[in-house]
């Protein structure tokens, strides 16, 4: 132990050596020096050099003089730097109060470079001049008590312009009690040269308060944490002591950073000094409490706490106290390094590393003492004692914790190996848990469903409710769980594609729409076009726990979800006007197996899964939340940049390998030609060339598109399509979405819909439903299983193309025997009459009934001119029979070779001449006009007969048929739905007429 001591008073003495050949520097026997008030520089070389203006200047005493009345008063040659109190003028002392003019002419040899001046300690305010031009200032010196205060070291540059320089300084000093004047030395230099060193004056002073502010963050927050050692509180205030020290001497670099007053930051001085000594003793004392004595550690704590009550007094009288604070600072310095010493001898672990900590700060305080009363620069030592004090009570604190750390490391391995059984006993349980829980569910929401539930009293059916939204609710923390167990174990493995955020959030909402609290609405305020570097399904089930959980909480409100980009990252918002969180609840809601009671209730696994499925993709989950208005939380995840151009090109022509390696541009067309015409819609290229591959061996004509707007236009452009395969997750549109379009023209019978998706969950399969589908497959997909619900589905649509069949049939069978009766006594009357008109009508009358009775008429579609040949053998007919009667005209700008479906204008003529014109004796008239606007015909048919009122009109246009509505135009009416864009209007007014409106597609004839 002796050999320790020994080695640490030869590293101190060391560190002594050091200080001293420090302090010696700047004795150099070539340094010139200022002599009866001039110093000559003009051998000295200023480019990258200072020199200090040390020497004998010019003194007047209590006047602040320019340079014309310089010369005119009794000067006194004084020694700079020292306090004014020790100059002897006229054989008396000068007073420690007043003001005063400091005169020096510089000889310099080159006039032409810009020199600077770096100013040290100059009590209490100061002026500098260079030949009657300030250059500098601190503070506003006086000549009386009035002048303010501000002894802050600063850099000055000028350019001479002329070889003898006359340099006047103003100093006033009526606060310090110690005296004023030119306490630290001035230096002048070249531009760079000065720069440099007031760049390393800083530079002392900042790592010199980095330092020991680090130390103060990391024992205090250590401190705060645990709470476990009181000295490291100590040992963290002791630092923060150390580091206002520093920010409030040398350079002052508080001055600079906060806009305070002289007078506080003396204060502030006042308190780090006493404070650094407090602290530093009580740390001492708590680290090695067996070996002091606590009656003389309390003594010193309540003198310094004395101590720093003077803070309150004037500084001129708080002044005189200095030498008093630096006495108190020693006594605690020496007292801690008698504790240390007997430490040593009693073998105290680490107690070395104090003892050399302690010199450090000896030494340091020192320095910074002895810079208070004579001209020694604090910045002359090199920083080291900082961080040899630092790392020494470090090497001490780590040494004092290393038997505990290892005793822990012990405890930690056991505990270890515990949670791992733990985790794989979780694992295996949850996995058993699966299957009952899903009969459990099975069962319970058979047994509600309406065939079922109607045996059951409405308690038992509330208890059955309740049994299957708790299973529900196990369920899914089944699956957190297993998600957990993954995580924990790295097993859990992200694929990063591009994805569409919009998408993602919209198939969310629509499910939760669907299944979730009426009385919560839920808007998705994310635009099109947004994509995230992601897991798609892990960022589904990211956004479905929050949704989910924010529309759980939500008794009635609102949710929203919105997102904005923060420089490489998409921001997504989950807000709610629920019931909130409770502030102290806010940071555990992400750790796992934890659910609160209160606001917070339900934050089991599910949001600690979310916390570490967004971190597993490089981003980061906060919450912020009001009780009683609500919570929001954020989801910052990283973006996939794509330029709009690139998409745009991407969309309008993506382009695939086949098997062969040709490229493949979208729409595709493949398989039989006249075979069942399937449309597959899959953003996924690979999941398109499965599905092409397959359905091709089965002899189906097969139309691919993988984008959700190319859907619309192909069954526009092929309207006879007897299936849809849909995918949910597809770029602008989802599924939901093309899925409840397209039933707004087409119903489930008339163009089945098979949607696909990778989602398990059974929410997506209710939404697709609700949406609109026929059927749902999940991927990836069973080859046997998909061709049997192609089959399926297809037979389905031939089943209803039969049912419409018939129904034109039915159609077509409205031609009365009554109707067909009166034609033929109309031409047995004409054949005595008017040979030539029987002729005509008997030729009529015969190709009305061979367009009528054509097997062509079942088919979906026709050309127009033959439903107007149809029409006009109908109409000339009419007018045979009633001469008087009607005025018919066609107006059609040109003959147009376009498709429409059968017997779609026919039925609308004869209505307008048996019901439009009924009761009108001459003058009617019907007009049918036919023009094209744009990609659609426009089919207008006017009468200016009996009309309809507005009750008679909804009761035709009402899906549910009464005994008197005319099947004909309820046919037409739903048979146009099912055409895109396809409209379907009447207007009508009592006594003036009726008009029918048809707008329908340009579909042209590629036969003709």
């Amino acid at each position: 132990m002796r050999k320790l001591i020994l080695i640490s008073m030869v590293i101190i003495s060391v560190v002594i050596i050091g200080v001293a050949s420090q302090l010696l520097k700047h004795e150099r026997t070539d340094a010139p020096k200022a002599v009866a008030g001039v110093i000559d520089l003009k051998q000295y070389d200023l480019h990258h050099n200072t020199v200090s203006l040390d020497g004998e200047w010019d003194f007047v005493p209590d006047k602040l003089l320019n340079y014309s009345d310089f010369d005119n008063h009794h000067s006194y040659l004084v020694e700079v730097p020292s306090q004014w109190s020790k100059y002897t003028l006229d054989k008396e002392n000068f007073t420690t109060f007043g003001s005063g003019t400091y005169r020096l002419k510089i000889l310099i040899n080159n006039p032409d470079d810009i020199l600077g001046i770096k100013t040290g300690n100059i009590r209490m305010s100061n002026a500098i001049y260079i030949d009657e031009k300030r250059i500098g200032q601190s503070g506003v010196p006086a000549e009386e008590s009035i002048y303010v205060q501000k002894n802050v070291p600063y850099v000055a540059y000028f350019q001479p312009n002329k070889n003898e320089l006359e340099l006047l300084i103003h100093v006033a000093n009526f606060d310090y009690a110690s005296g004023g004047g030119i306490i630290g030395s001035i230096f002048i230099g070249d531009q760079e040269s000065i720069g440099k060193l007031r760049e390393s004056s800083l530079f002392y002073d900042l790592i010199t308060i980095a330092a020991f502010f680090t130390m103060f963050i990391y024992f205090a927050g250590s401190y705060l944490y645990a709470r476990l050692d009181i000295e490291q509180l100590y040992f963290s205030l002791f630092c923060f002591m150390v580091g206002l020290y520093s920010v409030s001497h040398g350079e002052k670099i508080l001055m600079s950073l906060l806009p305070v007053t002289y007078e506080f930051l003396i204060r502030i001085q006042i308190i780090s000094s006493i404070g650094t000594g407090i602290f530093m003793l009580l740390y001492f004392y708590y680290a090695l409490q067996q070996f002091a004595y606590k009656k003389i550690v309390k003594t010193l704590c309540i003198i310094g706490v004395l101590l720093l009550a003077t803070v309150m007094l004037p500084i001129s009288i708080s002044s005189y106290l200095q030498f008093v604070y630096s006495i108190y600072i020693f006594m605690n310095i020496f007292y801690i390094l008698y504790i240390q010493i007997i430490a040593i001898f009693k073998r105290s672990v680490g107690a070395i590393y104090l003892s050399l900590s302690s010199m450090a700060i000896l030494i340091y305080m020192v320095v910074a003492t002895l810079n208070l009363n004579i001209n020694l620069e604090i910045y002359s030592l090199p920083p080291l004692l900082p961080f040899i004090c630092l790392t020494m009570l470090s090497l001490y604190i780590s040494h004092r914790f290393t038997d505990s750390y290892l005793e822990k490391g012990r405890i930690t391995s056991a505990l270890m190996r515990v949670d791992k059984l733990k985790d794989e006993f979780l694992a295996k349980t949850s996995h058993e848990f699966r299957t009952p829980l899903h009969g459990v569910i099975a069962i319970s929401q058979s047994m509600l469903e309406p065939q079922e539930s109607t045996t059951l009293t409405m308690e038992q059916k509330e208890k059955i409710s309740l049994i299957f939204n708790i299973t529900e609710k196990l369920s899914h923390l089944v699956n957190d769980i297993l998600d957990f167990s993954k995580i924990k174990e790295g097993e859990l493995k992200l694929r990063l594609t591009n994805v569409d955020l919009y998408s993602v959030t919209h198939v969310i909402v629509e499910i939760l729409s669907y299944i979730g609290n009426k009385d919560v609405k839920i808007y998705n305020y994310i635009e099109r076009g947004k994509f995230l570097l992601a897991d798609e399904d892990r960022l589904r089930q990211i956004l479905y726990n929050l949704i989910e959980n924010a529309v759980k909480y939500t008794k009635q409100g609102k949710v929203e979800i919105s997102c904005y980009e923060e420089h490489r990252f998409l921001v997504i918002e989950v807000s709610d006007t629920g019931r909130g969180i409770a502030p102290e609840h806010l940071e555990s809601i992400f750790e796992p197996f934890r659910q609160l009671e209160d606001a917070s209730r339900g934050a089991g696994l599910g949001l600690n899964v979310t916390k570490e499925l967004v971190q597993l993709h490089g981003g980061e989950i906060t919450v912020h939340s009001v009780v009683g208005q609500g919570t929001t939380f954020y989801v910052k995840l990283p973006i996939e940049a794509i330029k709009k151009e690139q998409q745009d090109k991407e969309h309008r022509n993506k382009i695939i390998l086949t098997k062969e390696y040709s490229p493949v541009t979208f729409p595709h067309f493949a398989g039989n030609k006249v075979g069942k015409k399937i449309l597959i819609a899959d953003d996924d290229h690979i999941n398109l060339k499965v599905l092409i591959n397959i359905l091709e061996k089965e002899n189906y004509s097969i139309i691919a598109v993988d984008d959700s707007q190319q859907v619309f236009e192909q069954l526009t452009l092929h309207p006879a399509i007897d299936l849809l395969i849909l995918d949910i997750m597809m770029p602008k549109l989802s599924g939901y979405e093309v899925c409840q379009q397209i039933r707004k023209s087409y119903s489930s019978a008339e163009l089945p819909i098979l949607m696909l998706t990778a989602a398990i969950r059974p929410e997506d399969l209710i939404a697709a439903f609700q949406s609109g589908a026929n059927d749902f497959l999940h991927k990836p997909l069973d080859t046997a299983e998909l061709k049997t619900r192609v089959r399926n589905l297809i037979l389905l649509k031939e089943s209803a193309e039969t049912a419409i069949k018939m129904e034109t049939a039915f159609l077509q069978a409205q031609i009365k025997p009554h109707f067909i009766y009166n034609v033929l006594n109309s031409i047995l009357s004409l054949s005595y009459l008017d040979l030539d008109k029987a002729r005509t009508m008997i030729t009529d009358f015969a190709a009305f009934l061979r367009s009528s009775f054509s097997f062509e008429n079942t088919n979906s579609l026709i050309a127009l001119d033959q439903e107007l040949q149809l029409i006009q053998a109908y109409v000339n007919i009419h007018r045979m029979r009633y001469p008087e009667q009607l005025d018919w005209e066609i107006q059609m700008e040109e003959p147009f070779n376009i498709l429409i479906p059968p017997l779609l204008l026919q039925p609308l003529v004869e209505n307008a001449l048996f019901h439009g014109l009924k009761n009108k004796r001459n003058n009617g008239r019907v007009t049918m006009k036919i023009a094209k606007e744009q990609q659609m015909i426009n089919i207008q048919i006017r009468d200016n007969g009996i009309g309809m009122t507005q009750e008679m009109l909804d009761q035709i246009l009402s899906e549910e048929p009464s005994v008197h509505q005319s099947v004909g135009i309820r046919n037409i009416a739903k048979r146009i739905k099912k055409y895109e864009n396809a409209t379907f209007r009447i207007d009508s007014v009592v006594d003036e007429g009726t008009t029918v409106q048809i707008n329908f597609p340009l579909i042209p004839d590629e036969k003709r």
